[in-house]
């Protein structure tokens, strides 16, 4: 017979456990994030806020968990700003005369936020359970590779919106 309590009460418990701000985070992100879902105009200060922020988040996240770990952190990051040279995020980005971008409308935003805070939920949820893989190598490296990442992308996006207003035409072929 088990003792182990049935995977709805663990779940249950996680949930009534979590920090009433960590729910706050989940609905500035999302409200960020279908703010996003259609199109909008960003100034550059803007743009560069939410990427920064999330880096900061990401980059937080590593270091208040694994330490030491912000070189596998960056390769992540490296790697998502290879990886949107390929595939060009966002592919259509038009200036205003006011220096504002008109982005399209997309989910991408959004799954990538929501993708960042659920790593960084189920990270310190699995180190409550199991607090000495904050000290495993692999485990920290592999997180912040992927926090570094997630973040990359966003980096890697504004990155491109701001190439757009050099060369307008490379952002807006395709």
């Amino acid at each position: 017979m088990s003792t182990s309590p049935p995977l709805f009460t663990v779940f249950a418990e996680i949930l009534q456990h979590t920090p009433h701000w960590v729910w706050l985070i989940l609905a500035v992100i999302t409200l960020a994030g279908v703010l996003q879902l259609r199109e909008y105009h960003v100034s550059r200060a803007r743009l560069l806020l939410l990427a920064i922020a999330l880096s900061a988040y990401s980059l937080w996240g590593t270091s208040s968990v694994f330490g030491a770990a912000a070189p596998a952190w960056l390769a992540g990051m490296a790697l998502a700003l290879l990886a949107n040279r390929a595939l060009r995020w966002p592919r259509a980005v038009e200036l205003t005369p006011d220096g504002r971008f008109v982005l399209r409308g997309s989910p991408w935003p959004l799954l990538l936020m929501w993708a960042l805070f659920g790593l960084r939920y189920a990270v310190a949820v699995t180190l409550v359970f199991h607090p000495a893989w904050a000290h495993e190598g692999a485990m920290a490296v592999g997180v912040a590779a992927l926090y570094g990442a997630l973040s990359g992308l966003f980096t890697a996006r504004a990155w491109r919106v701001l190439q757009s207003a050099r060369s307008p035409v490379s952002a807006q072929a395709a």
